[in-house]
């Protein structure tokens, strides 16, 4: 197969990730803390480009025969926070996660904060499971009168404490599993540290970090790139199609 066909099929393929990249943000913009996604790309190789004339070679740049996806990166800054007044909506404002219990062994982080409450009482994050203390255990509020202070402390409305929710963060980002619907978990065998420098905020939702403006353009842009690889592709397969009936006509 000619190298053309590799080139133009390689930005196809990049552009098709990148818009499901892309409409994975736009459809998860209303999902709390949801971190948006950009994508990384790269060259195979790099190829000297050269004019060959009459009697001279002539050095007129580089180019690259093929792109590739080099990875997806997650934009880590906080999302706009919202007030809503419900309280079991809790709001991270700083960095750190939430620990919610899964099926698994493995517990899920989040930084989506709008929790509920199971029939026993116990704090839930809605579809995912209970959400852990610093203890490691479900915390267990009972009702709806209970207080979240800045540092986590849940106490209820007799002022008892019931718990201290878990803030923690991993000592590198890009060790986290990047799950559904703002989910993440560790890599196995890394273990997380307790998150420092935040506070917490009851009644407060954190939105996700999408920008709709910025999204929107870029989803403009890699149509257009993968409107173009397309067109291209139909047109060197035209020119190829062509010289081989010029040739079998010789």
């Amino acid at each position: 197969m000619h190298s053309g066909f590799y080139a133009i099929a390689s930005g196809l393929l990049a552009q098709q990730r990148n818009l499901d990249v892309i409409g994975n943000n736009l459809v998860n913009a209303d999902t709390p803390g949801f971190r948006a996604e950009r994508m990384v790309f790269t060259t195979f190789q790099h190829e000297l480009m050269i004019r060959k004339e009459a009697w001279s070679r002539t050095f007129i740049g580089i180019a690259s025969p093929i792109t590739l996806v080099d990875d997806v990166v997650t934009l880590q800054h906080s999302g706009l926070y919202q007030d809503t007044g419900f309280p079991f909506d809790i709001a991270i404002d700083g960095p750190g996660f939430f620990v919610v219990q899964g099926s698994g062994e493995q517990p899920f982080l989040t930084r989506g904060g709008q929790f509920n409450m199971d029939v026993e009482g116990f704090l839930i994050l809605p579809g995912v499971g209970r959400v852990l203390g610093q203890d490691g255990k479900p915390i267990q509020v009972k009702n709806a009168e209970f207080t979240v202070l800045p540092d986590g402390t849940i106490n209820n409305e007799a002022g008892r404490r019931v718990g201290v929710l878990a803030v923690v963060m991993p000592p590198d980002v890009e060790q986290l599993n990047r799950m559904n619907n703002g989910m993440y978990q560790m890599e196995e065998g890394v273990l997380t540290e307790a998150a420092e420098g935040y506070r917490l905020v009851q009644g407060v939702v954190e939105k996700s970090n999408v920008d709709y403006n910025r999204e929107m353009t870029t989803f403009i842009e890699a149509q257009r790139a993968f409107q173009s690889c397309s067109s291209a592709l139909q047109m060197y397969d035209s020119l190829n199609r062509r010289a081989a009936a010029a040739i079998a006509s010789v």
